[in-house]
């Protein structure tokens, strides 16, 4: 009697696909009249399987944004336990951080208005929520990186909006100079910047 080999099927391809489908598509049309059908055929997919894994709109737009956050603070949660250390964590922390910016730079002006297209007030709370679990992310990275665990940082939460800031003043350079080289091979120039103002001793 002949086997039947069932294909094991990734619950969330689908649900990728599409993520990075309306990703596209808000890249392309600048967060305006993006209509479902349009976010389906990107991702070749029928517009009832966006409705399988997204309620509307919205969810889905928040959750574009969410994944690009989400994705950010997976890596920053890895970096405490590679072992390194002082300045070298710092500079692995900055690759991290300018590799980032570097491929979602279209979403970070998003960011600093604490308004992000297509999402309603609760979507952007939620949102803004995870914004606020990757500072505590830097915060507790920068510690580590602290001969005294960031006792001597003045201030922890003013350290790590600089170190943001210093990447993010690095892909508004990049748009203005036009270049294409990745943003992560400035990851030392980042850190001795904020090395020489922050207060942290490594």
């Amino acid at each position: 009697m002949a086997t039947v080999k069932t294909v094991a099927r990734d619950p969330d391809s689908k649900k990728r696909l599409i993520l990075a489908a309306a990703r596209r598509m808000l890249v392309k049309r600048g967060f305006q009249d993006i209509v479902l059908d349009d976010i389906a055929h990107e991702a070749g997919v029928a517009k009832g399987t966006l409705f399988l894994h997204f309620k509307d709109k919205e969810a889905l737009f928040s959750a574009v944004f969410a994944d690009i956050v989400d994705g950010l603070g997976l890596e920053l949660e890895s970096l405490p336990k590679t072992g390194l250390a002082g300045r070298e964590l710092l500079v692995a922390t900055a690759k991290v951080v300018l590799n980032h910016f570097d491929h979602s730079r279209d979403f970070m002006a998003q960011a600093g208005t604490g308004r992000f297209p297509g999402c309603g007030d609760k979507s952007c709370g939620k949102l803004l929520e995870k914004f606020r679990l990757n500072h505590a992310r830097m915060g507790a990275i920068i510690a580590q990186a602290s001969k005294d665990g960031g006792k001597s940082v003045p201030d922890m939460s003013f350290a790590v909006g600089a170190f943001f800031s210093l990447c993010r003043t690095l892909t508004m350079r990049k748009v203005i100079e036009g270049h294409d080289r990745p943003l992560e091979r400035e990851a030392e120039s980042v850190v001795s910047f904020f090395l020489g103002g922050s207060g942290v001793m490594v």
